[in-house]
């Protein structure tokens, strides 16, 4: 990708050589290809309903004693807190299937407060609520806020244009 845009700079400068084009740095043009990429998905609601779901796990993960000493009840900390990560998860790389994770880690984070240490201490169930809400309110972009996006870029262009 990043090749087509370089060469895509240097063609610019090939038409018009009076005219000096700025070459943005990698990271700038990676930093853009990733905000772009992140407004293509419910990226908020997943990032707080993994948090929520790290939460709901952290208190047995890595710790031997705890887990021996839930026995088979410790299966459902894994259950919820797993299931609410994998949900986030699921959400972000196919954000057209949202709506299924998003309820379904809803219900494990309603039920984390009862069955996993009181939802991991409360502040995991509460970051599931929010971050599966945000997931499941979550729309793309409509035709008319595409048509936004282009008409400022149509007038950004007609500007460079102008100063040129």
């Amino acid at each position: 990708m990043t090749d087509f845009i370089d060469h895509a700079l240097d063609q610019d400068q090939d038409q018009d050589p009076t005219v000096s084009t700025p070459q943005r740095g990698r990271l700038a043009r990676g930093w853009q290809a990733f905000n772009r990429y992140r407004g293509s998905r419910p990226f908020w609601g997943c990032l707080i309903l993994l948090a929520g779901g790290w939460f709901v796990l952290r208190p047995v993960v890595g710790s031997f004693q705890m887990m021996t000493g839930l026995g088979v009840g410790g299966a459902q900390v894994y259950i919820l807190g797993g299931g609410m990560m994998a949900a986030a998860v699921v959400a972000f790389f196919v954000p057209a299937q949202r709506h299924f994770p998003a309820i379904m880690a809803m219900i494990f984070s309603v039920a984390s407060l009862p069955l996993a240490n009181l939802g991991g201490w409360l502040l995991g169930m509460l970051l599931g609520i929010i971050g599966s809400g945000l997931v499941f309110a979550w729309t793309p972009y409509s035709d008319a806020q595409l048509e936004k996006f282009a008409a400022r870029a149509r007038k950004r262009a007609e500007r460079k244009a102008r100063k040129r």
